[in-house]
């Protein structure tokens, strides 16, 4: 089967390679806003990105004799809580925020982000 991978993760990461692994194992690197043409021997096969905690959810491909397009693209959630996490650590010195306040704040944030981890990214069919 022929597969066509996009990646489409807007300006996050931009500056690194995301891997893209085939049944567990590595398989290609894919650059900003890079696209690469592949050919799968095999007639099903499991595909996730990474990038080093990051993950998205496994996307199982089938051969159904015609060409597959798929597009890997940030977790909309991720972006706009971190943004949204980002500015209240901003905020902090204007409404003058006591330590548990700092330490809320920056809890909810780590917990935040590993809840993320294996759901950063989304990889889906595109047509």
């Amino acid at each position: 089967m022929d597969v066509r991978c996009t990646r489409n993760t807007g300006f996050y990461g931009m500056g690194s390679p995301i891997e893209l692994k085939k049944n567990g194992e590595k398989w290609i690197y894919l650059n900003h806003n890079q696209t690469k043409e592949l050919e799968v021997t095999e007639d099903q096969c499991t595909v996730q990105v990474s990038f080093f905690l990051l993950k998205s959810e496994p996307l199982i491909l089938i051969d159904k004799g015609q060409p597959i397009s798929i597009e890997i693209t940030m977790n909309p959630i991720l972006v706009s809580n971190y943004v949204i996490i980002f500015i209240g650590m901003l905020l902090v010195p204007v409404f003058h925020l006591n330590i548990f306040g700092i330490l809320f704040l920056l809890v909810a944030y780590i917990v935040f982000l590993f809840s993320m981890f294996k759901k950063a990214y989304i990889i889906k069919e595109t047509h």
